[in-house]
């Protein structure tokens, strides 16, 4: 307080200049009539009197904004804590409104603040907890779906089962095609491979000719060297076959058994390994260029005849199809190339036909079981078969002695149908070149060709025969 109405006041007391001079002579007068309650001179309040009167006046002033400061605070917290937007934290004190000075300690400050202490702090409202929504179970979707259950319809349980089955079969199928092309894709390299080994295109042959002991000459026969190398991966290669810019390039096997001669080799590679695709190998009852030391012992066969699979990748004799089925194929491939283990041989291709070898009428032809020929007749009564039965037409001519490459494998025309291409051995001095092929226009066609097509073989057309 001050002593004497010349000091200056506290600077709390600074806020009467917020009073307009009407407020103060109302708190004035407010004062006396409160003090003329206590005295009763009525003498007038000195100028000490009229500033306690205001001071009073403002700490009461203050202390009702504190507390309706403190009020609203209280409740915007409650209201935001409603809302969810506030939580106090631990030992939050009140705020003060800005704008006001604090009120002295020993006097009404620590009234207001028992009064907020006083008030207890507010509850954060929970939310009620959200009921979870009741959803039915679903049935398991993914490939349980795909099998019966129980509670599956008998018209359901005979879908999926029609499904998965047909599925399964698929999967297999699908498995054997890729097995099948697979298989025959690496049996491929493989051939490629022994082609690299004996490199047909190198052959040279070497003829001698020698005295034997009783001073009788003979042809001697060298070992090639092409051969000699097949011989050490394989003792039963007996030659090589090729056809130029086809598939055809294979070793040549034989087996000279009579129990298993002609199957031995129709599931195992020249390694004597399983192969589905087998190998290229000659008929075992066959002679072509039988030879020991260096001497050949049998004269070849009349009738040379080498069996291969027809493989659909056109691997093997697959390839030979196309002499059926395309008009200038043969124009284009008229030489197969026949090399023994000695000698180097070509063939020119004059028939190419399709056999039914169940067939028992009067169609049948039995081509696989004429290695030789008896008479002159047996060697046109062949030939000439084969040019009734060829489905396209050659220039090539055929006479008795010529001898004669057949080339046999699996056609899918009749149960057991054969496709077979045959050759004549290329003469001596004679030129490799051959006319262009035409269509046979009068086939003879095995018996059942016709159980499905109109017979339009005539017996009697015109007809012109070897020899």
């Amino acid at each position: 307080m001050r002593n004497s109405p010349d000091e200056p006041l506290h600077p709390q007391d600074d806020r009467r200049q917020q009073f307009t001079e009407e407020e103060l002579d109302a708190i004035i007068a407010s004062a006396q009539g409160a003090e003329r309650s206590k005295t009763s001179d009525g003498t007038p309040l000195s100028e000490q009197d009229k500033f306690n009167a205001i001071r009073s006046a403002l700490r009461e002033q203050d202390a009702a904004d504190q507390q309706e400061e403190t009020r609203i605070s209280i409740a915007d917290k409650i209201q935001r804590m409603k809302a969810g937007n506030y939580e106090p934290p631990e030992g939050e004190e009140p705020e003060v409104s800005p704008g006001f000075p604090e009120a002295p300690e020993d006097e009404d400050a620590p009234e207001v603040a028992a009064m907020i202490a006083a008030s207890p702090p507010p509850k954060k409202k929970r939310r009620p907890a959200k009921k979870k929504k009741k959803t039915k179970k679903k049935k398991s979707g993914g490939l349980a779906a795909l099998f019966p259950a129980k509670g599956d319809s008998a018209f359901e349980v005979i879908r999926k089962s029609v499904f998965l089955m047909s599925s399964a079969i698929f999967m297999v199928c699908m498995f054997l095609i890729g097995d099948y092309f697979w298989t025959n894709y690496q049996n491929k390299l493989m051939n490629e491979e022994k082609a690299s080994i004996y490199d047909p295109g190198s052959v040279k042959v070497e003829k001698k000719t020698k005295t034997d002991d009783y001073g009788t000459p003979y042809e001697a026969y060298v070992l090639l060297d092409n051969a000699r190398r097949m011989l050490e991966i394989n003792p039963e290669v007996v030659g090589w076959i090729t056809i130029k810019d086809t598939p055809v390039n294979y070793a040549v096997l034989q087996h000279r058994n009579a129990e298993d001669g002609n199957s031995f080799y129709l599931d195992k590679n020249i390694d004597l390994k399983p192969e589905k695709a087998g190998s290229i190998f000659m008929d075992y009852r066959n002679y072509f260029d039988f030879v020991v030391g260096d001497k050949r012992l049998y004269d070849n066969s009349q009738n040379i005849i080498i069996y291969g699979h027809n493989m659909h990748d056109y691997n093997m004799f697959g390839s030979l199809k196309k002499y059926i089925n395309e008009a200038d194929y043969y124009d284009a491939h008229p030489i197969i190339e026949l090399n023994s283990n000695y000698r180097a041989y070509k063939y020119k291709i004059f028939g190419m036909i399709i056999v039914d070898i169940d067939d028992t009428t009067e169609t049948a032809f039995d081509y696989w079981n004429t290695l030789n020929f008896a008479t002159e007749e047996d060697f046109y009564n062949y030939v000439n078969e084969i040019k009734r039965r060829t489905v396209r037409l050659t220039d090539v001519d055929v006479t008795y002695g010529d001898q004669i490459l057949t080339l046999s494998t699996c056609n899918s025309t009749f149960t057991d149908g054969r496709l077979v291409v045959f050759g004549r051995l290329l003469r001596d001095g004679e030129s490799t070149e051959v006319g262009p092929s035409t269509p046979n226009p009068n086939i003879k066609w095995p018996n059942s060709y016709y159980k499905w097509r109109k017979n339009t073989y005539d017996p009697n057309a015109e007809f012109v025969p070897y020899g």
